[in-house]
């Protein structure tokens, strides 16, 4: 059995918008990846229908300004989408993963298309220059990623 996690999401201010619940799947000194389900009961979020009951792989990484999420449809192998948060490196202590969501997020489909989503948010945020240069970097990073869906290798942000 794989060891409890409690994630929290936090805004960019730092207050906690929400948490849950996962289990630590592998842990290196890049970051880790923990499995979650999905809980609430049905969001929509571009053509994506996420459900209660969807189990996810997320990739949380200590020195970069993003996370991944590997949504799969239920309990199936199938992956339905991943959701991808721009967001400060996140902090490990004590089995509680937090991280401050930057509000710009991607959403690749598995046939490769992304979809930047809540630009206008991102925008309104009030943070300073070198953080908005960080973040935008860390965009670009994850269109670097998914540019070939066939070739992508997520367990590899983990050596």
């Amino acid at each position: 059995m794989n060891k409890k996690i409690t994630i929290v999401k936090q805004n960019a201010a730092g207050t906690e918008v929400f948490r849950y619940g996962g289990e630590l799947v592998r842990q290196t000194s890049s970051g880790l990846m923990v499995s979650a389900i999905f809980e609430i009961p049905y969001i929509q979020v571009d053509e994506v229908a996420f459900k209660a009951g969807d189990k996810s792989f997320e990739y949380y990484l200590y020195d970069k300004w993003f996370n991944i999420y590997q949504v799969h449809e239920g309990m199936s192998a199938e992956v339905k989408a991943w959701y991808c948060n721009i967001c400060r490196p996140m902090v490990l202590t004590n089995g509680l993963v937090q991280y401050e969501d930057m509000e710009l997020d991607l959403l690749v489909y598995p046939d490769g298309r992304q979809v930047i989503l809540d630009r206008d948010e991102f925008r309104a945020l009030r943070i300073n220059g070198h953080e908005r240069r960080l973040a935008l970097e860390g965009m670009q990073e994850l269109q670097d990623i998914f540019k070939d869906i066939r070739a992508l290798d997520l367990a590899s942000l983990l050596a």
